[in-house]
């Protein structure tokens, strides 16, 4: 399975997630997406239909074109204790935006050692790094991506060093002591004050 923490936006980059789906689900017959936050693809009420947005219209095109409508779930809004055991139960957690700063739920993944997949996109590489806490992909490579889930998916020892490796660097990376300490430093900087 794999986990995406929201996909309300093209931004996001869950359009790019799904046509990836389209290739692999032939290889991978019980895959499952589970998407964090509202199913925006919703269409049945008449509610429904009238707040559905094009990007949820795009995203259900998408969802009929490649077959996934057993596939992708949408666990609508969950709580931070929900969205820690749907990060543990997923085989591979996927950050496919088209542009990132410094994504916390791809650090909260890592912390909590999921196999990642991240575009190679903004920030990210400051805080990923690439074939050691998990796989890059290019931003709206649709093949890159359904490779790099293939290759984990494919290989449990890659998917158990990059968990461990992850989990390591994310607990430097956002130490809580450390980055309060460096925070106090840029200001005293900023400031010119001891």
């Amino acid at each position: 399975s794999i986990f995406l923490s929201q996909g309300n936006y093209p931004l996001k980059g869950l359009h790019t997630m799904l046509k990836a789906a389209g290739l692999l689900k032939s290889k991978y017959a019980d895959l499952k997406i589970y998407v964090a936050g509202d199913k925006i693809t919703g269409h049945k009420t008449l509610k429904e239909k009238i707040k559905i947005s094009s990007y949820g219209k795009y995203l259900l095109e998408l969802i009929k074109k490649y077959g996934l409508e057993d596939i992708v779930e949408f666990t609508g809004n969950i709580t931070t204790g929900e969205m820690k055991e749907r990060m543990l139960k997923a085989n591979v957690f996927v950050c496919p935006s088209s542009i990132e700063n410094s994504p916390n739920s791809l650090g909260e993944a890592m912390l909590l050692g999921v196999p990642c997949i991240a575009s190679n996109v903004g920030g990210i590489s400051g805080i990923f790094k690439a074939d050691v806490d998990g796989l890059i992909f290019a931003g709206g490579d649709v093949k890159g991506l359904a490779e790099a889930v293939d290759r984990m998916f494919s290989n449990d020892a890659l998917m158990i060093e990059c968990s461990e490796k992850a989990s390591m660097n994310a607990h430097i990376t956002h130490n809580p002591d450390v980055n309060y300490k460096r925070l106090i430093e840029i200001y005293r900087e900023i400031t010119g004050c001891e």
